[in-house]
């Protein structure tokens, strides 16, 4: 069952499977809570999973990279951060066995890593997105993910020294995607969309979250 609807409490996209399973929260790029990303919603309630996407931008949605950064320039960081935790706790209370995790798409992935600091998810998955090292520290959960080859966003070193945090504790996933650049899983990007890439970072995506929520 997918339904768009103000569950819980916001404007959201919330896909169940039938008979119920862990959860998982999705959290949308700067580019907002396109068709695509309701679609991977979607596939995670295909694949077991009660996946709830909170849209952070109320309604709108953006076209272009100038729209999307105006956007995510007026998202104040403290009501997104409180949204998530919310629908966190929307979650947990609601699914079954009261696991859940989160699947994060550049400003998302930031934002789902910085929810996982606070000990509310079982399990993080982000997409072409870190942390600075004293936030790391704070990860306890497992973390997967998923970098483009090439990315503007972040300085080359960055994704190195943020996994060297998380190694010091855990054993965190990672995979980097050759000929690839940041939002290569978008498909709302056309010309930074990498199929075959996303459909293999997608597979190990869903891996991931099978194997550390249903424990």
């Amino acid at each position: 069952m997918t339904t768009d609807s103000t569950h819980p409490g916001q404007l959201s996209h919330l896909a169940e499977p039938r008979d119920g399973g862990p959860g998982v929260l999705v959290v949308h790029d700067y580019y907002g809570l396109l068709p695509s990303v309701r679609e991977r919603c979607d596939a995670l309630a295909a694949a077991g999973f009660v996946a709830l996407a909170p849209d952070l931008y109320d309604g709108r949605a953006a076209r272009d990279d100038g729209e999307a950064e105006r956007l995510m320039g007026d998202l104040e960081a403290a009501a997104a951060r409180k949204r998530l935790g919310e629908a966190v706790g929307w979650l947990r209370a609601t699914v079954r066995g009261g696991r859940v995790g989160a699947v994060g798409f550049s400003m998302g992935g930031g934002l789902a890593l910085m929810e996982a600091t606070t000990g509310g998810l079982d399990a993080v998955v982000a997409y072409y997105a870190t942390l600075d090292p004293a936030s790391a520290r704070s990860l306890a959960c497992p973390v997967l993910l998923q970098l483009a080859e090439v990315d503007e966003w972040d300085p080359e070193e960055t994704p190195d020294r943020f996994l060297a945090v998380l190694r010091e504790r855990g054993d965190p996933e990672a995979f980097t995607y050759p000929g690839t650049e940041h939002s290569f899983a978008n498909p709302g990007i056309p010309a930074r969309f990498a199929p075959r890439a996303a459909d293999e970072a997608w597979t190990r995506t869903v891996a991931f979250l099978d194997r550390h929520l249903r424990a």
